[in-house]
């Protein structure tokens, strides 16, 4: 490693520092107040999570056979009633969504940002490091905000651990805007602060203002996206609107094709995203709506690619981004009556939108805003998700009984009308699951989609102000402009090896191999390789090894004397090695 590529100073010990005691908060907290929920307790016990005891049904019969007290204590233990056997979060209709989501946040998004040309091992082992840390922290923090209705625990099932995944998602968006920029240190307090803020605004907007947002294009992408944007902002650095600056970010063909991997998995992936929480009907229209949302913003992002390039070549980074914008737009509406057609409507807008946002909009963020965004955030996570937050409000506002059927005040549940109102006596018993409402319109639903939209955007906005000007302080290891999208001040890189190092090494360790055999030509060796009959003798001279028939290299002594290389494969190692391949 060069002098300059050396890290700072006590930077991995306040790393590693911060680490531990995270960790040490965690297990702390874990142990104080998180509990397996109602799926993960034994059916005896799960009596503890009811507001009313069931009737005891244990001293049934009690008058013809009186039990004995080992009989109590056993019926006690183990007799269970019908409604305590039942999952709330059945595992069949969880489980997989949630494994596909956990692929998107670990495996596309990581691959995604592989685009850069010497930040591989940290677009993809910082993303695992911070979604793993969100994971913990995550459940903590949706926990605290619940404590109340779960008797002041922290109860773990399916939907919270989905609901941390989308945590992660939402911090990743932001790390995808300064991706390459901040410290090992920097990045830890980022999700540190930003994680509260995620869950504080879920709280608001889905608990209190009870918005639809199935998909999360306002909680998920549009917070992510703004807060990032916002931070990259406060710590903007003025050579990072250089001309060439960018030149550091961009890599070979290679990088380019790990990140259209990513890309890939996350397009085959999103309907799983979209549709993980929906609720009953809802669960398969979020899944068409999303499957012909991203095809379309496919087509749009390739349509746009080629026509915004004079030569009408495709730009693979308009490809890797643009094309998942569909499931960005439709995130907030996908579960309910969007329809095929106005799905498809949504997601070619978007992949146009987002498309040309990566032609125009993307140079004037940098140059004139201010605004150095890695990865291309603001086009594929914040105008779509921005675009799919009025159309939520749009969408809610047009709803009706007539559309929707009996499934109405499951998708509204706030429409359905107060407890003491006959009409709710009446509804009560055409539906008997029905739980009272506050009698809302679709209007007013409307109205709390817009309210949410303005206070995500405003806590986003001010949080990503906040959060980067404690980023600026020194204390958390900063790094400098030309510290920027380089993995050797955080990774241990592969020791580099020229050709000709390369060409003496197999050299040196071919002549000892042979020489340590001490076999002559035609034996095997313990392994079963036979000793080439060409070679008679193989002594060192002057350092050098000298194959005295030299059969293998015409005659002449040299680095090609070792049999096992012939000079045929020696021209084909030099052949790949001149070829025009970034480090």
């Amino acid at each position: 490693m060069d002098e300059e590529e050396q890290p700072k100073k006590g930077m991995f010990g306040k790393f590693g520092l911060l680490i531990f005691l995270s960790e040490l908060g965690f297990i702390i907290i874990f142990g104080c107040l998180v509990d397996y929920g109602w799926d993960a307790t034994a059916p005896s016990l799960r009596t503890q999570f009811l507001e009313e005891p069931l009737p005891d049904r244990a001293t049934a019969g009690a008058e013809a056979a009186p039990p004995s007290n080992l009989t109590r204590s056993l019926r006690a233990s183990f007799q269970v009633a019908p409604e305590l056997t039942k999952d709330r979060v059945p595992e069949e209709r969880y489980y997989s969504m949630f494994q596909d989501i956990h692929v998107m946040v670990f495996v596309g998004f990581g691959f995604l940002m592989t685009f850069l040309r010497k930040y591989g091992y940290g677009a993809i082992g910082f993303n695992f490091l911070l979604a793993a840390y969100v994971l913990q922290w995550a459940s903590i923090m949706r926990g605290f905000f619940r404590l109340s209705e779960n008797h002041y625990r922290i109860r773990l099932d399916l939907v919270s651990l989905i609901s941390a995944d989308f945590t992660a998602a939402t911090i990743l968006i932001t790390l995808g805007v300064v991706l390459g920029k901040l410290s090992t240190v920097q990045y830890i307090m980022m999700v540190l602060i930003e994680t509260v803020l995620v869950t504080l605004n879920e709280w608001i907007i889905i608990d209190l203002f009870h918005i639809k947002d199935v998909g999360g294009s306002i909680a998920i992408h549009l917070f992510g996206a703004y807060f990032g944007l916002a931070l990259a902002k406060t710590i903007h650095d003025r050579a990072w609107t250089d001309e060439e600056f960018n030149r550091l970010k961009y890599g070979t063909h290679y990088n380019d094709l790990f990140s259209l991997v990513g890309a890939v998995f996350l397009w085959m992936f999103w309907p799983s995203f979209n549709a993980a929480l929906a609720l009953e009907d809802g669960k398969y229209r979020a899944i068409y709506n999303t499957y012909f949302a991203m095809s379309a913003s496919c087509l749009g992002a390739f349509m746009i690619s080629s026509l915004a390039n004079r030569s009408e070549k495709f730009s693979l980074e308009i490809v890797q981004n643009a094309t998942l914008a569909g499931g960005v737009i439709v995130g907030s509406i996908c579960d309910l009556y969007l329809y095929p057609w106005g799905a498809i409507i949504c997601g070619f807008c978007a992949g146009i939108i987002s498309a040309l946002g990566f032609r125009f909009v993307s140079p004037i963020l940098e140059r004139k805003v201010g605004i150095h965004d890695t990865c291309g955030v603001h086009n594929l996570h914040a105008m779509p998700s921005f675009a799919g937050s009025l159309i939520s409000a749009i969408v809610v506002g047009c709803a009706s009984k007539q559309v929707y059927g009996s499934e109405y005040y499951t998708h509204f549940p706030k429409h359905a009308p107060p407890a003491d109102t006959v009409e709710y006596a009446e509804l009560k018993r055409i539906l008997p699951d029905l739980e009272p409402g506050l009698g809302w319109t679709p209007a007013i639903q409307a109205g709390y989609q817009m309210a949410a939209m303005g206070v995500t955007l405003g806590i986003a906005l001010v949080g990503g102000i906040l959060t980067g000007l404690i980023l600026r302080l020194p204390i958390w290891d900063r790094q400098e402009s030309h510290e920027v999208f380089d993995d050797a001040r955080h990774w241990e890189l592969p020791q580099k090896m020229n050709k000709e190092q390369e060409r003496k090494l197999r050299t040196r360790l071919g002549s000892i191999d042979i020489l340590s055999t001490g076999l002559e030509a035609g034996a095997r060796t313990p392994f079963g390789m036979q000793i080439p009959m060409n070679i008679r003798t193989v002594r060192e001279t002057n350092g050098s090894v000298r194959d005295e028939n030299a059969s293998m290299n015409g005659g002449h002594d040299g680095p090609y004397a070792n049999p096992r290389y012939s000079r045929k494969a020696s021209e084909r190692s030099d052949n790949l090695d001149d070829e025009d391949h970034d480090d």
